[in-house]
């Protein structure tokens, strides 16, 4: 059962005004020289200091605004969780193994600045993503996204039945049939190379273009810049604010959640929630491929998606079978 409508709205307008105060800090520092760190040993995965300083707002302004909430942030160190009564109580650190323990009714997923080797190079697309679950439902969120307007920015927000605004502007994702050639459409780096569209779609599947930021990508298509997205493996913090974005946009989002196999429209990332509660520490893990758009144009998709079929891996695995099965035995004496 959903939350009353009043309260959502106070969901949304608070996740719109933390929006505004993370994008105050990540306007601040862009552009700027700011201490790097990376979070794998190839140095493809930077955090930077302005993630963190924005985590840090986000989180503090939750527990002051909403005491017995839980945070799930990319940026949040693993902590104790509790017993879903006392969210704010998993401040205190503890240098044992993150216990099992279940996720409160009411979650705010963060992702602070998603697209940050985008803003560290100074390619103004990222965002600040705050989504906002109850039971498992996406219910309410806000992006900050720059914008070349006078305030350099602006924030998408909405919650669930209200519709999609930018900045209380009302927002509506792309309408058509099929995928229009000449529209934006979000893809992933290596879509060429493992995926491709079945022939039922047809003609040109529109111009692809690679932010860089999962959450940028969707705000882009809540707001019919692009026509349609689709996303390998995002995160639960990178898709909460995005993925009701789009739905309040008049669009679906189709995902295939773990465990599964078929595509199926986006009720709730966590559809097991009633009966199998998971913790804040399993939700870390979740992933699942996404395809977002209007309700034609992304179930359109999502089961057309097929693997790309690749000659020459297939070659090399049948010749190691092919060794295999002809190795000489040796003789026996």
């Amino acid at each position: 059962m959903l939350p009353e409508k009043r309260y959502l709205e106070d969901l949304e307008t608070s996740a719109r005004e933390m929006a505004q105060g993370a994008g105050l800090i990540l306007k601040k520092s862009f552009g700027r020289k700011i201490s790097v760190e990376y979070k794998d040993k190839n140095n493809l995965d930077p955090v930077t200091e302005v993630d963190r300083d924005c985590q840090n707002y986000l989180e503090q302004e939750i527990i002051r605004r909403f005491p017995s909430h839980g945070i799930l942030g990319e940026e949040t160190p693993e902590k104790p969780e509790t017993d879903g009564k006392s969210p704010a109580a998993a401040g205190k650190s503890n240098d044992s193994d993150e216990p099992e323990g279940p996720a409160p009714d009411f979650l705010w997923v963060l992702d602070p600045l998603d697209g940050t080797t985008n803003y560290l190079n100074g390619l103004p697309v990222f965002a600040c993503s705050i989504g906002v679950l109850h039971q498992g439902v996406l219910v309410a969120g806000a992006l900050y996204l720059p914008w070349p307007n006078e305030d350099g920015g602006f924030i998408l927000h909405c919650h669930r039945g209200g519709g999609s605004f930018a900045d209380g502007e009302p927002v509506a994702v792309h309408e058509s049939a099929q995928p229009v050639g000449n529209k934006l459409v979000g893809l992933p780096g290596s879509f060429a190379q493992g995926m491709r569209f079945g022939r039922k779609v047809k003609g040109h599947t529109g111009e692809p273009r690679t932010t860089g930021s999962i959450a940028y990508e969707l705000a882009m298509t809540a707001c019919g810049v692009m026509q349609y997205a689709v996303f390998g493996a995002p995160r639960l913090w990178d898709m909460a604010a995005g993925a009701l974005a789009v739905q309040e946009a008049g669009g679906t989002v189709m995902a295939r959640l773990p465990g599964t196999r078929a595509w199926r429209p986006l009720a709730s990332p966590i559809p097991t929630w009633e009966t199998n509660r998971p913790s804040i520490k399993s939700l870390r893990d979740w992933m699942a491929p996404l395809v977002a758009g209007n309700q034609q144009v992304a179930p359109l998709l999502a089961h057309n998606l097929k693997p790309r079929f690749r000659l020459m891996p297939k070659l090399r695995s049948a010749t190691r079978r092919l060794q295999r099965a002809v190795k000489p035995r040796p003789r026996s004496g």
